[in-house]
């Protein structure tokens, strides 16, 4: 799009000089001109919303891990505090759940729109895996596309030969409560305060 945007404000401003210049293709500056400013325009609009989408600072979140983070039991608290966090840090939040997590929260299958309508999320920003699919395999793949850290207290050593990045430092990123509240391994856990297993 912006490739065809580029070569309109060319040819359309290659017309308005020629009609400027050449006596007798005054009449061309009425077509090229609103053409020229329209393609300009346009061409702006779309480098504006380029550039707003920019690179983003994914998180992956291990949604059926982080329920559990608040006094050891399911519940949608901490799942909206680690969402409300990372969006502070800049980071933009991607949660998986695997196919049971509704069950242990509600007591009924809750599907990726449920989950994104109770945490206040957008469209495409809860997957639910499907009975029988292990998410921790879909969390690793779309934390390796997207070039993001993965928010669980789970090390993943299973699949530490499919994916050597779980070794990695900064990779995983643990969490739990505090006196303070919720506190994620992102540089502000207090060294003297013992990490959760």
């Amino acid at each position: 799009m912006a490739f065809f945007l580029v070569s309109l404000v060319i040819l359309s401003g290659i017309g308005v000089a020629i009609a400027l210049v050449i006596p007798g293709w005054v009449d061309l500056l009425l077509l090229a001109g609103p053409v020229a400013l329209a393609s300009f325009g346009l061409l702006l609009k779309n480098l504006w919303v380029l550039r707003s989408k920019g690179p983003k600072n994914w998180a992956i979140v291990d949604g059926s891990n982080v329920m559990y983070w608040h006094k050891g039991s399911p519940s949608p608290e901490p799942l909206a505090e680690v969402r409300k966090h990372l969006v502070a840090q800049g980071y933009t939040p991607r949660f998986f759940f695997d196919a049971n997590a509704g069950y242990r929260l509600v007591d009924r299958y809750l599907t990726d729109r449920d989950f994104e309508e109770a945490l206040q999320l957008p469209r495409g920003a809860v997957t639910v895996v499907p009975k029988g699919t292990i998410a921790d395999e879909a969390i690793l793949h779309a934390a390796r596309k997207l070039g993001a850290i993965v928010i669980t207290n789970d090390r993943y050593r299973d699949w530490a030969n499919h994916f050597p990045e779980v070794s990695d430092k900064g990779f995983l990123v643990r969490g739990g409560h505090s006196s303070k509240g919720l506190m994620l391994e992102l540089g502000e856990w207090p060294e003297n305060q013992p990490m959760p297993a």
